[in-house]
């Protein structure tokens, strides 16, 4: 499940639109906010692109697209 708060502050710090960032991605704005509020899921590729647009460590790609559910 994608911690859509980190992600979303990690999006804002760098002052990306999430337009651009769904144009990065190769999906529809829609198709962003979808995945962004846990609806549908990010592919690994997405992930590793949007981690790379937003230069997450390791630490802080695992925290966006990695939370574990208790």
């Amino acid at each position: 499940m994608t911690d859509t708060i980190r992600l979303r502050n990690y999006i804002d710090r760098q002052g990306i639109k999430v337009g651009y960032v769904a144009s990065v991605l190769g999906i529809s704005s829609s198709s962003l906010r979808n995945k962004l509020n846990n609806e549908t899921e990010f592919k690994v590729s997405e992930a590793d692109k949007l981690s790379a647009l937003l230069r997450l460590t390791k630490e802080e790609r695992d925290a966006c697209f990695f939370r574990r559910i208790c």
